[in-house]
């Protein structure tokens, strides 16, 4: 089982039984952002955490968990599997003893997109034909190939997915597949298969702002593809900390300290 360090400013929901050195923050800069030279469009490089909205309901509140507040179409078997899930989030919540969210027991990663949701920052890494992203969370990667290879046809189903890129424009359009189906897409318990397919449209708006439109398509588990946005803001002063999966057993203190963070 999981439980992460808590009372910190960027854990304001809670994750599983992980130990970490949180990351170093500041307050942010006040300065007006400006918007990328067309010279520097492609760099995407930096710190970054989730910009995130601050609706004044509190059921409205929980669609930071998952990426629309629309939901998707679901097939009949996508739609049995999420009335199954038992998310430790959202207006219908169960106590995190009794969730069945397949990273809460074990030391199971995210995998991707869920990522993205976690309240922990990331940091993108660029070379001329790649792209890395590295979390904090479990300090994972995820890499995106943009020297013009293909999905490489070897590899089993992972957890990050197969990922490979290419520019239009000012926008970063990626492409992923090859998922295993021993994640969720979302924390709200939205399923998926090994059929899963993410395409990402990511741009920097803004000197300090990106914005991730994805699009999601899964045959077996919806009907017609769907589509959410997250935005992030830059952090120039952040590191990332060292954070990795430790067995832990404190159920009352995750409860407790999570109905402090959503307060």
């Amino acid at each position: 089982m999981r439980k992460f360090p808590l009372g910190v400013a960027l854990a304001f929901a809670v994750v599983w039984g992980c130990s970490a050195t949180i990351s170093a923050q500041t307050k942010k800069s006040s300065a007006p952002s400006k918007a990328p030279s067309t010279a520097h469009s492609h760099d995407l490089s930096g710190v970054w955490y989730a910009d995130y909205p601050r609706p004044n309901s509190v059921i409205e509140r929980y669609w930071v968990y998952k990426f629309t507040q629309d939901e998707p179409a679901m097939t009949p078997w996508g739609q049995a599997q999420f009335d199954a899930a038992k998310t430790s989030f959202g207006p219908h919540a169960f106590p995190l003893k009794e969730t069945n969210d397949p990273i809460y027991h074990t030391c199971t990663p995210p995998g991707y997109p869920r990522v993205l949701l976690h309240p922990f920052p990331f940091q993108i890494i660029q070379t001329p034909g790649e792209i890395v992203m590295l979390f904090e969370y479990d300090s994972i990667r995820h890499q995106i190939f943009t020297d013009g290879r293909p999905h490489d046809a070897t590899l089993g189903p992972q957890w990050m997915g197969d990922s490979i890129g290419h520019w239009e424009g000012d926008t970063l359009v990626t492409d992923t597949v090859n998922f295993n189906d021993k994640t969720w897409i979302d924390r709200m318990g939205h399923p998926h298969t090994e059929q899963l397919r993410v395409v990402e449209r990511i741009r920097r708006v803004d000197h300090d702002h990106l914005v991730d439109d994805l699009t999601f398509e899964d045959p077996k588990a919806y009907s017609k593809p769907w589509s959410g946005q997250l935005k992030f803001v830059l952090e120039p002063k952040w590191t990332l900390g060292e954070y990795f999966c430790e067995d832990q057993d404190n159920f009352e203190d995750i409860e407790n300290n999570e109905t402090k963070q959503l307060k």
